[in-house]
């Protein structure tokens, strides 16, 4: 063969006689050996063309899988890989991992792309920050809503129902989760107190939640989470939300998980709070070196893009990020609501050691002013990462900080021109 191939390259160019063409393959053993293979081979190279043909499409499907189970192997990877970084044997981390998962790691099975109408969705929480404008949102699109909450308040919406649910406790969450299609989790903490704890609520309740819900055969589940979170974290209130996503991943493996920014509005604890500061302290302190970097995001598109992937008959990513128009750094940010509020403050650089001293004080108080997760949130960027899906995803146009904060102080600025400006009689 190999003198045959000879002959056809260069045989009838250079006038080599066969026999010299013969000494020539003689001379190349191991490349006549091997051209030999390949044609041996011919047969299993197209064997196997007509498997990849078949395998294809397999192939796409198992990378849309992937896309769904991806991050929470990789949540999960982190998390084990903390817990080896303390010190811990291979067993002992993999034992803590499926503690904290309330071993709730189970088969993966995806959703079959059924209709996805929420004719009834129970929101936890639904009597917060965040919870309350996902009722609205759902209610006003005709979705009857379930308010699943330890507190009840007065509901945001028309075909909204109280029920008092307690998220430590399986049984009340089967009661507020039965007959529902759909189910959020807007529970939050932000300072432990009893046996509200971090874990306890971000990991533990998020993953009974989740559970609870994939037995009732809810269609789908949104937990709310944060930008940041992080299972590798020092920092007990960012490492629980992190470990929260790998629990309620592994329960209910079509989860969605929104991870929005700092959100804002006009009755936050963040926007109003800073407003309040710089127009009462002489000389406003700022975090660190005022670098952190920050992208915030009103509340109600939050609550817009959560009952929008309610709704959705397609099958939604496994996370978004949601996060505002323009990064800042802190310094930026508090400039900015400065010039727009007219005032022109004194920025003073504070170490965060000093700042977590205060906070640890300030947790003494029945509604700290500050916290030290709020401090060690202060330490990292929470800006999106570009690796997840956003609101362009969802065909919503986040508003501006810049906006909101100029509708928010136009009455006030108006009511201060008019009392200055003469009366006339």
């Amino acid at each position: 063969m190999l003198k045959h191939l000879l002959n056809e390259a260069i045989g009838h160019f250079s006038g080599l006689s066969d026999a010299q063409l013969e000494q020539i393959e003689q001379a190349l053993p191991a490349t006549k050996a091997l051209i030999d293979l390949l044609i041996r081979a011919q047969p299993f190279f197209e064997q196997a063309q007509t498997l990849y043909t078949e395998a294809e499409p397999l192939i796409d499907q198992a990378r849309k899988e992937w896309q769904t189970v991806g991050p929470a192997a990789q949540i999960l990877i982190d998390a084990i890989s903390h817990h080896l970084n303390q010190g811990r044997s291979p067993a002992e981390a993999a034992e803590a991992v499926r503690a904290t998962l309330g071993g709730s790691i189970q088969n993966v099975a995806q959703d079959r792309g059924m209709d996805q109408g929420m004719n009834r969705v129970t929101v936890f929480g639904g009597t917060g920050f965040v919870g309350r404008r996902i009722v609205r949102h759902l209610s006003d699109s005709g979705s009857a809503v379930r308010i699943a909450s330890r507190h009840p308040a007065r509901a945001e919406g028309d075909n909204a129902e109280q029920i008092v649910a307690d998220v430590h406790d399986e049984h009340a969450v089967e009661a507020a989760v039965a007959g529902a299609d759909g189910v959020v989790n807007a529970v939050s903490l932000y300072i432990e107190h009893g046996g509200d704890t971090f874990h306890s609520v971000h990991v533990e309740a998020a993953a009974r939640i989740a559970r609870v819900a994939r037995r009732a055969g809810v269609k789908r589940l949104v937990h709310l989470s944060g930008i940041g979170a992080d299972p590798a974290s020092p920092s007990p209130y960012i490492r629980n939300r992190g470990e929260g996503e790998a629990a309620v991943q592994a329960a209910f493996p079509n989860v969605v998980v929104i991870r929005p920014a700092v959100m804002f509005a006009p009755d936050d604890a963040f926007l109003t709070t800073i407003l309040g500061l710089l127009r009462t302290l002489p000389a406003y302190p700022l975090f660190g070196d005022g670098r952190t970097r920050l992208q915030p995001v009103h509340v109600d598109d939050v609550a817009a893009a959560i009952a929008q992937i309610l709704r959705q008959t397609q099958r939604p990513s496994p996370i978004y990020e949601l996060a505002g128009p323009r990064v800042y750094s802190y310094e930026e940010l508090l400039r900015t609501i400065a010039r727009i509020a007219g005032l022109r403050p004194v920025l003073v650089r504070i170490p965060f050691g000093f700042w977590d001293a205060v906070a640890r004080f300030a947790e003494i108080l029945p509604h700290p002013p500050l916290t030290r997760n709020q401090v060690e949130l202060m330490q990292i960027d929470t800006t999106a990462s570009g690796r997840q899906p956003g609101f362009d995803l969802l065909g919503i146009s986040p508003r501006s900080l810049e906006e909101e904060l100029k509708a928010m102080l136009t009455p006030k600025v108006e009511e201060t021109q008019n009392a200055r400006e003469p009366r006339t009689r």
